[in-house]
């Protein structure tokens, strides 16, 4: 075998064992954290009827001026994220002439896959972002006393069942909680992972929260300003202590 390519195999081979080593390290030293939103007993359901998983993530069920209820989970999401992902869904009804407002939770389990960018979710099934905001919603009586989101407005075409195409918008806003670490950056919730599991040999059990609602050309800013206000009301009931954002 030619000397050259006898130690370029050597090396790979020696890389690959580096790195089964590392992981093996990891999957022995790291201990997973605990989480940042509340758990609680309640069973959701999939789209298709089965049992989605017997606890969830607390969404607050009363919050004064809306209806919610439990929302399914679709069978695709189960299918795709792992099985120890733990999921919130419900959705709130402020009034009959305005579109209700979605919340969800994906909370990770072992397995970090479980969170994935935003970007890449909202663009995969359709929606062309317009701009990206971080945005600050006072929490009146929550120690923290405000929270960091990220902002997306958004726009898709959905075909009519005449065939013609009606232009819809849409607000998302989101960002991400741990034990003790909260962020509206996917890229610094990445970072801190990092960080914690070579600082502290543990591994933060990241929640993506996130909130969406229908908007009208134009009323973008009302339907944001409807949504803060939601997300102000419901976000003490949904973490399980007041994180300290970049521990």
């Amino acid at each position: 075998m030619n000397p050259r390519i006898l130690a370029l195999t050597i090396a790979s081979l020696a890389m690959v064992a580096a790195a089964a080593g590392s992981l093996r390290w990891l999957k022995e030293r790291v201990r997973m954290g605990e989480p940042g939103v509340r758990i609680v007993g309640l069973p959701l359901i999939s789209e298709s009827g089965r049992l989605a998983t017997s606890n969830s993530v607390a969404l607050p069920s009363s919050i004064p001026g809306y209806r919610s209820r439990l929302e399914p989970i679709p069978d695709l999401e189960l299918s795709f994220l792992p099985p120890d992902t733990s999921f919130g869904r419900r959705s709130y009804s402020g009034g009959e002439a305005l579109p209700p407002i979605s919340a969800s939770v994906v909370l990770m389990g072992t397995d970090r896959t479980s969170i994935h960018r935003p970007e890449y979710c909202m663009t995969g099934v359709g929606w062309q972002i317009l701009s990206q905001t971080v945005r600050r919603i006072e929490v009146p009586g929550w120690s923290p006393g405000s929270l960091e989101v990220q902002r997306f407005d958004m726009t898709r075409s959905v075909r009519r069942d005449d065939g013609t195409e009606l232009e819809i918008r849409g607000i998302y806003v989101f960002w991400f909680v741990a034990d003790g670490l909260r962020t509206a950056s996917h890229s610094e919730r990445q970072w801190w992972m990092i960080r914690e599991v070579l600082a502290q040999g543990r591994s933060p059990r990241w929640a993506y929260i996130s909130f969406f609602s229908l908007s009208e050309p134009g009323a973008e800013d009302a339907t944001y300003e409807r949504m803060s206000r939601l997300i102000a009301a419901a976000v003490p009931g949904i973490e399980r202590e007041p994180a300290t954002p970049g521990r």
